[in-house]
């Protein structure tokens, strides 16, 4: 019996190609940093890079703290 794992068909790496700059600008800065965080993982520097490209040009803001 074949494992599943086995019959999974491999990904090609270069899924980067999904991920444009124009694309990755209109995610939510939260979703960016998940983004970010899930590309570090798989090692897609690629990904990183844009990542934190647009997460350097956002405006810096501080989150609202309740009393």
């Amino acid at each position: 019996m074949k494992s599943v794992r086995n019959d999974a068909p491999l990904l090609p790496r270069g899924r980067v190609a999904t991920w444009t700059k124009e694309r990755l600008d209109k995610l939510s800065t939260d979703e960016l940093r998940t983004l970010l965080v899930n590309a570090q993982a798989r090692k897609e520097t690629e990904v990183v890079g844009l990542c934190t490209e647009i997460l350097e040009s956002r405006p810096k803001t501080r989150r609202k703290t309740s009393a």
